[in-house]
């Protein structure tokens, strides 16, 4: 969906809210998720996921709603961000969650390196994917919703 898209999408669920209503907006962060490698000792950075579009969706995301804010259509009441942690026992179970659940996702051949070599040199005990997400709690603005 494009900015404008989303745009249009907060201003329709702005006229659907009950009063005193909010809009909880959840959406990944402008950061590209950081993949680690853990053990007993601790966990290590390996490397940073892909994705083949450059992760597009993730700013036109924020666009939209920097815009609404910006108009008035919604107030931001409170923002902030925390991480999202998918876990996986090995590097191939990763990989298979993500062929399976986020089609664009790419792991490149760097990384993969240096995941499946700090795996080994570790006895590791598992794989972290670290993806930071935004989120805000918006209420209606001062100027009605387009």
């Amino acid at each position: 969906m494009q900015a404008e898209g989303m745009v249009h999408a907060l201003s329709t669920i702005r006229k659907l809210l009950k009063p005193g209503g909010a809009l909880i907006d959840i959406h990944p962060g402008s950061r590209p998720p950081e993949l680690f490698v853990r053990s007993e000792s601790g966990r290590r950075f390996v490397g940073y996921l892909e994705e083949t579009d450059n992760f597009v969706e993730y700013a036109q995301a924020q666009a939209a709603l920097d815009e609404v804010v910006e108009a008035g259509t919604f107030r931001a009441v409170h923002a902030g961000e925390f991480a999202f942690v998918t876990y996986a026992e090995t590097l191939p179970a990763l990989q298979d969650y993500l062929a399976e659940n986020w089609k664009d996702a790419v792991l490149n051949a760097q990384v993969l390196l240096e995941a499946a070599e700090t795996f080994e040199q570790l006895g590791a005990q598992g794989i972290e994917l670290v993806e930071q997400v935004a989120i805000a709690r918006l209420k209606p603005g001062s100027a009605p919703a387009g």
